[in-house]
Formats: structure tokens, C-alpha cells, sequence
């Protein structure tokens, strides 16, 4: 056998190495990498850049309610709406002045049914604070009782919490449209069967500078315990609910009750029983709520001065879309305020009587949203009216409560207690919490008159706006 031998050259050698190296070098790299995967990476992380600016203050638009309204006074037609009996307003600006004002039409009533919008203009840059009201007494044969209600701004969507169509009963559903463009509204009945969208609810026109009266009997027929959600498109629309009871032949009072919102936490300030319901089983106060989710809500009474709980909190299980109602238990007579927690948004609102023979009356007591800033608000005219503030926190607070052209009072409020002052009715007051949040109500009780407004943050001063440049 012939043994081969292979010279190998220099430039072979040094072109063996370099691929050798070049193989190390390559695995020292992978395992390289592959250790720095395995350790803990510094954390660099560059905040996005914001800015908190403050919009300039545009006019305020208030829609009042307009007169209180009668469902089949006329015999020739039973579903025919008509005025029974106009509502008187009390309404002003921080200046001292009056805003402007002109009418919104009301086509379907008979009668002069011309509800109002106020508009506000700012003056310049600065925002100029503006609150309207209106009340309305009846001692009719078919309607009898005290109303009040707070002219308010209009919104995209509101939530109603009241009402029923049982017999005896008339509901209302008032639909403002105080803008310059038309509006269309969708209207969404929460009940026993879960949501439903009632025949000719899908798209209710809602014209310009116009209100449209629906009844409640045609929109939520058969649901006792009924929440609406009204969706609004091309332009805001203000919503309320007129109510009115008879128990046999005996007018039982007449309420107007405005929109509430959403939310993990409701606070309904200023429940005042007065009358024979107080201390009465079954018939002081019943809470309805709603939530989208299926949750637990937890309600607590406290007394509204010595902000101790009445009897132990009450665990409400909700099933989602179907409204339900709480008893309060018995309560004596005296302000309260209700609280309600949940894991998932919720509507409230407590329904109140003064009693259940002839003369009585009964309101709906809405869920006031918080508000910190400096607030003016609009007292109606009516007897025994009062101002309930509801502080939450935990620590106590001092607000200020003055008359439009008085010295500021100061109250201190305790954690977790109420104030209820009483104020002179068909005035303007301003509400100052001093940068504490707080909810409040406009109160009006006695034996045979109660009514509740609760109070919403100032609209005239825009709230601050994230930017994210």
C-alpha cells in the first residue's frame, strides 16, 4: 500500500485556525446570549409625556322640566296629555343676574306647555356659574302633592330608577332637547326579563329646541320595578320622570325625579321621613338598583347627624339587567343618608312616602354624584326646605354654605356624618366643600309635602383634560 502524504501549507494552517476561533467565538456568543436572557434586565422605562390643561368655560345650557303634566284628563281621548299645573321657577347666576331664557316647544300637550332652557354664556375667559329650579303644588281630585326638580344640563346617556305601571300609577318620561341640532334617542327598559327595546323605542326623534312627552305604561307596560337607559345621538338630551299615584280614589302625591349615573359607589344624601311612615315597617323608604353585571351590592342607612349605622348593612345580590328593590327597615322619624357599595357599576335611587291615607305625598331620592369645587345651586319655592351634605371621607371637613348675597356660614362635618341646613326657600345658594369631596340634596319634608334634588358639580367650570402630546 501507497501511503499518501499531504503537505499542508501555511496559508491552510492559519485558515484552519480562523475557522476554529470563528466556531468558538459563534458558541460563546450563543451561550452569551442565552445567560443575559436568563438574568434580570435593568429597567428603563420613559414616562409618556402629559399635560393637565384646564378648556376654556363654553355657555351653559339648563333644561327645566316645564309644567306638571295630567295623562287622560280629556274623555274624548284617554292618552291625551294636557297642563295641570305650571311649575314656578327660581333661577339665577353668581353675578347676580338672570341667564337668558326662551321657550322649548312641546307639540303633544295641550294646553301652554312650554318648558324652558337657560343659556349662560361665560364672560371671556372666565366661566360664570348658573342654577334654575322649578316646584309645583296640586290639590287636584286626580293629582295631589309637592314636586321639585333642578333644571339640569343634557347628556349623551342618562339612566332613569323609578316609577311603575301599576294600576293607579302614571309615569311620564320627559325627553328635552335644548340644542340647536336634532337628536334621536333609543330607549332601553331594564326589567323582570332582563333589557328589552319596546316597539317605536329604537329611534325616538327628538327635534330641536323641543321636549317630547312619552308615557310610562307604553314603554314599560307590565314592570313593576322598571330602569331606563336612554341613549342619545346627534345631540344631548335631558331626561326626567313624572309620577304620579292614587291609591283607590285618594291622590297619593306626585313626584319628577332626573337622571342618575352609574357607578361602584352611590350615595343618596338626605332622605328625610317624616309623617306616618316613620317607624313604620315596610313603609319608610325602599332602594331600587340595577347593575349590567352580575354583582353584590352592599347598603348601608346611617343616621345623617350622628353618622352611626341603622341596624346592620344590608348584602343585595344583582343579577345583571334585572332591577330590584330593598326595604329600609323601619325608620324613625329624621334625616338619613343611604350608601351603596358594589364590585360593579350600579343606579340607585330611594322612593319615600309620607303615608298612605288622603293628603299623603312621596318623592324619589336620587343618587347625588361628588363634587369638591364650589358649586351654585337653585332652592325652588317650598315649605321646610333644607340642604343635606354628605361627607364620606374619613377625615372632618368644614364646608361652606352662603346665600347669594350673604356671609358665608362655615359647617364642620364629621367623617362620615351629615349636615342638613335649613335655607329660605326660592333663593340661590353657593355649596363650597373646600376641595373635599361631599354629595348633597336639596330637601323639602313634611307631613304632607316631600320632594328631594340632588345636587351635581357646577357645569359652568370645565373639569381639567389629560393631554398626551
Amino acid at each position: 500500500m501507497r501511503i499518501r502524504h499531504i503537505r499542508i501549507t501555511g496559508a491552510q494552517r492559519a485558515l484552519g485556525v480562523r475557522v476554529i476561533l470563528g466556531a468558538v467565538t459563534a458558541v460563546a456568543a450563543v451561550a452569551g446570549v442565552t445567560a443575559a436572557a436568563a438574568l434580570p434586565w435593568p429597567a428603563v422605562s420613559t414616562p409618556p409625556r402629559m399635560l393637565e390643561i384646564t378648556p376654556a368655560p363654553a355657555e351653559t345650557v339648563l333644561a327645566c322640566d316645564g309644567p306638571v303634566l295630567a295623562l287622560g284628563r280629556s274623555a274624548e281621548e284617554a292618552s291625551a296629555l294636557s297642563v295641570a299645573r305650571p311649575g314656578a321657577v327660581t333661577v339665577g347666576n353668581d353675578r347676580g343676574d338672570e341667564p337668558g331664557s326662551d321657550a322649548l316647544a312641546q307639540p303633544t300637550i295641550e294646553g301652554e306647555a312650554a318648558a324652558t332652557r337657560y343659556v349662560q354664556r361665560p364672560d371671556g375667559r372666565e366661566a360664570v356659574s348658573a342654577a334654575a329650579a322649578s316646584s309645583a303644588s296640586l290639590a287636584d281630585t286626580d293629582m295631589a302633592g309637592f314636586t321639585a326638580s333642578a333644571c339640569r344640563p343634557p347628556q349623551m346617556e342618562s339612566w332613569i330608577a323609578g316609577g311603575d305601571t301599576e294600576t293607579g300609577t302614571t309615569g311620564i318620561l320627559l325627553l328635552a332637547n335644548p340644542g340647536d341640532v336634532n337628536a334621536t334617542v333609543q330607549v332601553t327598559v331594564y326589567g323582570a326579563t332582563g333589557p328589552v327595546t319596546p316597539p317605536g323605542a329604537e329611534a325616538v326623534p327628538i327635534p330641536a329646541r323641543t321636549q317630547v312627552a312619552l308615557p310610562l305604561a307604553g314603554l314599560a307596560g307590565g314592570e313593576q320595578s322598571p330602569v331606563l337607559r336612554i341613549t342619545a345621538t346627534g345631540a344631548p338630551v335631558r331626561t326626567s320622570l313624572q309620577s304620579s299615584l292614587i291609591r283607590t280614589l285618594e291622590p297619593g302625591g306626585v313626584d319628577t325625579q332626573s337622571a342618575v349615573r352609574p357607578a361602584l359607589d352611590q350615595v343618596i344624601p338626605g332622605l328625610r321621613v317624616v309623617g306616618d311612615a316613620a317607624g313604620t315597617e315596610g313603609a319608610s323608604a325602599i332602594v331600587r338598583l340595577l347593575s349590567e353585571s352580575d354583582t353584590t351590592a352592599t347598603v348601608t342607612v346611617t343616621d345623617a347627624e350622628e353618622g352611626t349605622p341603622v341596624g346592620d348593612p344590608i348584602p343585595v345580590e344583582l343579577t345583571a339587567g334585572a332591577p330590584i328593590e330593598q326595604d329600609l327597615g323601619v325608620l324613625d322619624e329624621g334625616a338619613y343618608t343611604v350608601s351603596i357599595h358594589a364590585a360593579e357599576p350600579v343606579v340607585a335611587a330611594a322612593w319615600q312616602t309620607t303615608g298612605f291615607g288622603a293628603g299623603a305625598d312621596f318623592a324619589w331620592n336620587t343618587a347625588a354624584p361628588a363634587f369638591s369645587d364650589a358649586t351654585l345651586v337653585a332652592v325652588p319655592p317650598g315649605d321646610d326646605a333644607a340642604i343635606s351634605i354628605a361627607n364620606p371621607a374619613a377625615e372632618d371637613i368644614t364646608v361652606s354654605v352662603a346665600g347669594l348675597g350673604d356671609e358665608p356660614q362655615d359647617i364642620a362635618i364629621a367623617a362620615g356624618t351629615s349636615a342638613v341646613i335649613d335655607v329660605t326657600a326660592d333663593k340661590l345658594y353657593t355649596i363650597d366643600p373646600q376641595g373635599a369631596p361631599v354629595h348633597a340634596a336639596i330637601g323639602f319634608a313634611n307631613d304632607s309635602a316631600v320632594a328631594s334634588i340632588a345636587v351635581w358639580p357646577d357645569a359652568a367650570h370645565p373639569r381639567p383634560v389629560v393631554v398626551y402630546p
